[in-house]
């Protein structure tokens, strides 16, 4: 006669399955520990006393922008420490400065802010509140700040880069004859004046008409040669002449 097989029950607390639970809440409880750590970690990085920003270094060169006004707008932005600073703010107040045509930063560990600036660099005035940059781009520093002797532009907004190309070609092509150019203008039907350093002005009419600019080389020595008085305006729009005005006397004698 074959004995039958008596499975034996294991005790309950060596069950398999309550060995899996605990592994399990065990290892949840360690991921929990290790959580509240990292953000005590974290919390305790973050702040400002922690890893404070010692260094703050400049890349690029400035001659417009002043340092005092550059510390004005960083400063306020290092007091939250090396990790809580945030870059992208930083980055946007330096932008907004107006001499400043273009910021990046970035951290260096464990205590340093890097600030490369490329500034921006003046071509050209432009109306009586802009200046115009080395791109053809107009920005608004406070007029006093600009360099001396700068060429002045005017026209509608756009026109930037044409009327700059235009000024240079005036320039030198009036130089052979001694014409000093210390500006142009374009009005809204696109004629423009050439501005002379003297206080004169040349009224060229609209579109770049070379023909008349080089009537006014060819004519420009024999007004210098009898003039008596500086001369006030001069008409190019004609078709085969020009037209002159003389500055009064009394103007001269001021």
């Amino acid at each position: 006669m074959a004995r039958r097989k008596v499975q034996r029950r294991l005790p309950w607390w060596r069950e398999p399955r309550l060995h899996r639970a605990l592994r399990t809440l065990l290892l949840a409880a360690a991921l929990i520990m290790l959580v509240v750590a990292g953000q005590g970690a974290v919390t305790y990085l973050m702040e400002p006393d922690t890893l404070p920003v010692r260094t703050v270094t400049l890349e690029g060169e400035l001659r417009h922008l002043h340092p005092d006004t550059l510390s004005a707008v960083v400063t306020p932005h290092l007091q939250a420490g090396f990790l809580a600073l945030d870059l992208r703010q930083m980055e946007a107040s330096v932008q907004a400065l107006p001499w400043v045509r273009g910021v990046w930063l970035r951290r260096e560990w464990p205590d340093r802010i890097v600030i490369q600036i490329e500034e921006q660099v003046p071509v050209a005035r432009w109306g009586n509140d802009a200046l115009v940059n080395q791109y053809g781009e107009l920005f608004h520093p406070a007029l006093s700040e600009a360099p001396e002797g700068l060429p002045f532009l005017e026209g509608r907004q756009g026109r930037q880069r044409q009327l700059m190309e235009r000024f240079l070609a005036v320039q030198a092509r009036l130089a052979d004859v001694g014409l000093e150019v210390s500006g142009l203008r374009e009005d809204a039907r696109r004629s423009w004046v050439i501005q002379l350093e003297d206080g004169g002005q040349v009224l060229m009419g609209r579109g770049m008409d070379t023909d008349r600019l080089d009537r006014l080389v060819r004519m420009y020595p024999r007004l210098e040669a009898h003039r008596d008085h500086p001369i006030k305006r001069i008409d190019m729009r004609y078709t085969n002449g020009i037209a002159v005005a003389w500055q009064s006397p009394e103007r001269d004698g001021q």
